[in-house]
């Protein structure tokens, strides 16, 4: 039976998936990539994969996923991903790395804030890429600080490699970006899918430097025989374009059609809605992207206020309880966590919770474990429905699909219903955003089209049905999130 094999190219760790030609997961296995923070003893926030790391992280998943399969490699039919954005390296003219990936979270720019609002301002800016705002943990932002602080490299620059662009090369050869990756840099037209010269102007990126841009589900070409002996893979398996993460996780969750709607409770908090145009007069905090098909449209808004307070909250506790045992305390406390307080994600760093020595982050008068979880996932919860506001001020969705490791939560499931006042339904996959890019692949392959797999890969649990009066008691109580 063939299969496909996708790598989930995720900020903290790759997971690299098989799945079959039902869309059943076969195996998984997670490399955590090596990724370093140069002069955090001085107050930086750097990161970045040295690009032999990321080729060791990629070979690691295959060898584990191989391993973890009866049948081990020999059926691939088809290689795909989901991918990170604001992710790249330098590349010479040989294609070897003159500097590491340098990740989307990497706060060295900060110096070209005002850059990017130039930038941002230009005629027709948000309705051309579908950003609302350029900030400096954008890639445009770097590129700057590297012309300025890497002179030497920069010079000898003849590419800049999105991180998926990479991988794409180097199993193919083939120099192609995801539509969705180069709409959230801030320098590519999404109706168009065209680098914007204007754009390129005023990052100082010289022609042909980026990527050729085509639609997730496009077919590369084969994994070159080379590449292919080295990580185990049969000749002639073929190399798909993936998508955004936080897309083929909507795709994973069968949100494929204008009106859909779908959220991920991860490291960060993404909702995202299918669209058939792109609305130039779109709020603020709401980004635009291309779909898979033309005419197509995504509509994303994202928050650091997520999955991540709850388990930065988990590794505090000398114990290290299973995030099962918090879920099963905080299911044994009223709604509205007795009143407990989540401070914003910008205090993480510095303060957790109420009652825990030296942190700040939740406040009120109890330390217990049962009422800190509830107020996170509470907290967590207000928050994706301030993002579904923004997502859908046209119209309420009929229901929302979970994806994420908070959708294993019933509990979480339930509050989340509770607080927006719509039906929740997880996905059955534990692997949705894989599975997205996994139904793409299979779509490049001849399989059946994207609505095709979708309608038949994508199970959901029983969805969690709001309760109208903790509804209404939500509705009265407002967010528990503070400055």
């Amino acid at each position: 039976m063939p299969t496909i094999l996708n790598f989930d190219l995720g900020t903290t760790y790759f997971k690299c998936c098989l799945f079959d030609e039902r869309g059943e997961l076969l195996a998984v296995h997670r490399a955590a990539p090596p990724i370093e923070h140069p002069l955090k003893d001085q107050g930086e926030n750097r990161w970045e994969l040295p690009v032999e790391g990321f080729r060791a992280a990629i070979r690691a998943g295959v060898a584990g996923v191989g391993k973890a399969s009866p049948a081990g490699l020999r059926d691939v039919a088809g290689v795909g991903f989901a991918t990170q954005a604001n992710s790249f390296c330098l590349l010479d003219a040989k294609d070897e790395p003159l500097t590491p990936l340098i990740l989307w979270p990497d706060e060295r720019a900060g110096e070209f804030a005002e850059a990017m609002r130039a930038i941002a301002a230009l005629p027709g800016f948000r309705a051309r890429t579908g950003v609302p705002e350029l900030v400096p943990v954008f890639m445009a932002a770097k590129l700057l600080w590297l012309q300025r602080h890497e002179r030497a490299a920069w010079a000898r620059a003849t590419r800049v490699s999105l991180i998926s662009d990479y991988l794409t090369l180097w199993l193919t050869g083939e120099r192609m970006t995801d539509a969705g990756v180069a709409g959230l840099s801030g320098m590519a037209d999404v109706r168009t899918l065209k680098w914007l010269p204007d754009v390129l102007g005023q990052v100082r990126l010289r022609d042909g430097m980026l990527s050729r841009i085509v639609r997730p589900g496009t077919v590369a070409g084969p994994v070159m025989d080379h590449a292919a002996d080295a990580l185990g893979l049969p000749r002639g398996c073929r190399f798909v374009i993936g998508s955004l993460d936080q897309y083929a996780g909507a795709i994973g969750a069968g949100n494929i059609s204008a009106g859909g709607v779908s959220e991920t409770t991860g490291t960060v908090l993404a909702a995202v809605r299918c669209a058939a145009s792109v609305d130039p007069g779109a709020a603020s905090g709401e980004y635009q992207g291309p779909s898979f098909r033309e005419g197509a449209y995504y509509r994303m808004s994202f928050g650091s206020t997520s999955a991540n307070l709850l388990e930065w909250y988990q590794k505090q506790l000398p114990d290290g309880p299973t995030f099962e045992s918090l879920g099963e305390a905080a299911a044994m406390v009223e709604p509205g966590a007795g009143g407990l307080k989540v401070k914003a994600r910008a205090d993480l760093e510095k303060s957790l919770c109420a009652g825990v020595p030296g942190a700040e982050a939740i406040r009120g008068s109890s330390n217990e474990r049962g009422q800190v979880t509830r107020a996170i996932m509470e907290a967590v919860a207000f928050a994706l429905r301030d993002h579904l506001a923004v997502l859908c001020a046209d119209g309420p969705a009929k229901e929302v699909r979970s994806t994420g490791g908070a959708a294993r939560s019933p509990l979480w499931m339930q509050i989340k219903a509770d607080v927006v006042g719509l039906p929740f339904a997880a996905t059955v996959c534990p692997e949705p955003t894989s599975l997205g890019a996994a139904i793409l692949t299979g779509a490049g392959l001849g399989w059946g089209t994207v609505e095709e797999l979708a309608g038949r890969w994508v199970r959901t649990r029983p969805a969690c049905v709001p309760d109208a009066a903790r509804h209404a008691m939500y509705q009265r109580l407002g967010s528990p999130v503070v400055p």
